[in-house]
């Protein structure tokens, strides 16, 4: 089999979870890992000096749990839970591939990540429809 690793990149609320979400229904044997799936609790989130959680940093995240994860679907993809949904027109040639979709807003600033992906995507948005989304 082979195996397709494609992160997308942005800020939060920029789409990417929308767009990963469309490409599994389309593409066969698809999954996807979210970095939202990998925030520490509430308690071990540090605080600025404003009384602010400091969510938007990679300390605030289980990163080295996520990197495993990866790593275990790309060992074993078709026993990862993958639903193996038949899109039309779904060529003989793709039963037997493997897209793996990483998401996540800090994906590009953890180096263990840099190494794992076959495909990046960076996906930007205008400021004033970032801040609306917010």
């Amino acid at each position: 089999f082979e195996l397709f690793t494609m992160f997308f990149n942005s800020v939060t609320n920029g789409g990417k979870t929308t767009l990963a979400e469309k490409l599994k229904n389309m593409l066969p044997n698809c999954d996807i890992i979210s970095q939202d799936d990998f925030f520490k609790p509430e308690s071990e989130v540090e605080t600025d000096e404003r009384g602010f959680k400091l969510y938007d940093v990679l300390d605030a995240l289980y990163m080295d749990e996520m990197v495993t994860s990866i790593h275990n679907w790309m060992k074993s993809p078709a026993g990862s839970g993958v639903v193996t949904k038949e899109p039309q027109n779904t060529c003989d040639n793709l039963k037997n591939v493997y897209i793996l979709i990483v998401e996540g807003f800090l994906l590009y600033n953890y180096e263990p990540l840099n190494k794992l992906w076959n495909r990046r995507y960076f996906l930007t948005l205008p400021y004033e429809e970032c801040k609306r989304r917010r």
